[in-house]
């Protein structure tokens, strides 16, 4: 075989390799968004244990993406506005940014329930869920600050500032960040978060979602807010996502 055949069969053979591995590789590539998927309405999770003159927001999971993402329902708290309020909110637990929500309209039937709204708009909630490949998970437990993954333990906590730079003259939340530490692992940064003219009062970690398919955690914060005429206040919750493996820094440091 002359030096010209051999190199040609090599090229044609390092050719189809490198097309195997480029084929592989766009497989892999692929994320996991549009899928086909039946959802029902699921279940009331409990995350303000609070006593007191407050209204909460009510949440209720509807499960995971495995890139990502998570998906619930909220019914915000009725603050006298006469009317029904319900949303379905997909969040990206890499960004913290919600990627698509629906709410009804407003002026809805303060009479109208949670499921015959679900029911009614079914078909385009589960197309837009199944386009952000949401898979629908039935026994979903809301983990403690303090929770065990894979034989390593993590505990969630926040540190929060305050001002009275706001139109009522009263002490309210401006800035806030949520810590996740291990003590195999070391701490990280959650969330560094500012806020303006919030009227939180208060907030607290009131602990987390662990994904069935990925090291990742949706932690749950709740914010008691001064009601919009005053007590009874509001009590709403907010979501960021965490890597269990990732962006730690040793304790030792």
């Amino acid at each position: 075989m002359n030096t010209f055949k051999f190199t040609a069969i090599i090229l044609v053979m390092v050719i189809a390799i490198s097309g195997c591995k480029i084929g592989q590789n766009k497989k892999d590539d692929v994320k996991f968004d549009e899928i086909t998927e039946e959802y029902f309405f699921p279940e009331e999770i409990i995350y303000n244990q609070s006593v007191g003159d407050v209204i909460p927001d009510r949440f209720y999971p509807i499960g995971w993406s495995k890139n990502g993402n998570f998906a619930y329902i909220i019914e915000p708290a009725d603050e006298g506005l006469g009317n029904y309020m319900m949303g379905v909110v997909v969040i990206s637990l890499i960004s913290d940014e919600v990627i698509w929500d629906w709410y009804t309209e407003p002026g809805v039937d303060e009479e109208l329930y949670r499921e015959e709204v679900w029911k009614n708009n079914y078909d385009e909630l589960k197309e837009n869920l199944n386009k952000l490949g949401i898979i629908q998970n039935r026994n979903i437990e809301l983990q403690d600050d303090y929770f065990v993954y894979d034989k390593q333990d993590f505990m969630l906590r926040i540190e929060v500032e305050r001002s009275d730079d706001n139109s009522m003259g009263i002490e309210t939340v401006s800035h806030s960040t949520i810590y996740l530490k291990s003590p195999q692992l070391g701490e990280k940064i959650v969330s560094d978060k500012f806020y303006e003219e919030s009227m939180i009062l208060g907030q607290q970690v009131v602990g987390c979602f662990i994904s069935p398919y990925e090291e990742r955690i949706a932690v749950v914060v709740k914010s008691e807010r001064w009601g919009w005429e005053g007590p009874p206040n509001i009590v709403e919750y907010e979501i960021f996502g965490s890597n269990l493996l990732t962006g730690f820094q040793s304790l030792n440091n």
